[in-house]
This record gives C-alpha cells, structure tokens and sequence, in this order.
C-alpha cells in the first residue's frame, strides 16, 4: 500500500523544512536528547532512574509490537496484554505507575495493561503499522522534543494532532 501524496504537499513541506533550518528550529542530523535537556538535570534522582526504566521499556516495546505485526501479516494487538508470554517473557511494569493511576481510565482511545499497572497502548487506523505506547509519568517532560511534544510516549507511523490518518490507495 501507498499513501496518496500530492506534488503541493511535498513542495510545502520542503518550505516548511528549509524554514524551520534557517530560523535555527531544526537542526539536520542532530537528534534531541531528553538527557541533555535542564528538565531531565532537574528531575530527582528517583524519576531519572524511573525515567530511564521507562525509556528501555518503550523500546523494548516498540520491538515486541515489530515481531507481533511481522507475525500477523501486519496486524497490531488489541493490548499490551497479547505480547506476553509469546513475544515478552512478562510485561514491563510502568515505574511511574501508582494505584490511583492503575485505577484511572484511560482516555483519547488508550488502553491499559497490566491492570492499569502497565503501560498505555493505541493502535493506529486499520491498516496501518502505527502505534503509541505512553508512560503515566512526568506529564510536563519534554521527552520528545524541547519545546511541544511533552509527556512520556513514543509512536510510530505518522500522527497528526493526535490521529492517525487512513492509507490510502494510489488511483492508478
């Protein structure tokens, strides 16, 4: 499958880039680092270890859902919960998790694992490998980026203001 694309989208988001390059925004082959961020020298000793947890984790993660999807002709699971023991020997437990977290109902189309012990899982539209796993911790951290994306979570696939777009067919 192909996404649709047309010849304007690409020219705008090339201006969109040399923009963002000039104004000193962006920086080409230089990837953030949360660690190197005041916030992460900020956090106790405590939330840096279970940052840190958190972070090995999603990775972890990321790989599983990987195995899953190339196992199941590209279809994600409906939660965490379907990774162990077939993919993961026991699932990760999130170090930010509490038992007033574990009792919240997740929102925006999450799901809990573990019990709500665990971390948050969203798949993305049918169709589509994309997903999002998000810690409960340090809501105001800016993990991904300095500025803007804040929380613990990582994702896959391309997300626009929260949604994941269908795939679409070329018309040929």
């Amino acid at each position: 499958m192909k996404v649709a694309t047309l010849p304007c989208c690409r020219v705008t988001v090339a201006v969109i880039a040399v923009t963002l390059l000039f104004l000193g925004v962006a920086q080409p082959d230089e990837r953030y680092d949360f660690r190197s961020s005041q916030a992460y020298k900020d956090l106790s000793e405590a939330d840096s270890e279970k940052l840190e947890k958190a972070h090995q984790d999603m990775i972890l993660l990321w790989g599983a859902l990987d195995m899953y999807a190339d196992h199941n002709e590209g279809k994600l699971p409906e939660t965490l919960d379907e990774l162990a023991p077939g993919y993961l020997r026991m699932l990760p437990k999130d170090p930010f998790a509490t038992e007033a977290t574990a009792k919240e109902a997740p929102t925006h189309g999450y799901v809990s694992s573990r019990k709500g012990w665990g971390y948050r899982y969203r798949k993305g539209a049918p169709g589509n490998r994309a997903w999002v796993i998000s810690s409960v911790g340090l809501p105001d951290f800016p993990y991904l980026a300095q500025r803007g994306n804040v929380g613990l979570y990582i994702c896959k696939g391309t997300w626009i203001s929260g949604i994941n777009p269908m795939m679409m067919k070329d018309r040929d």
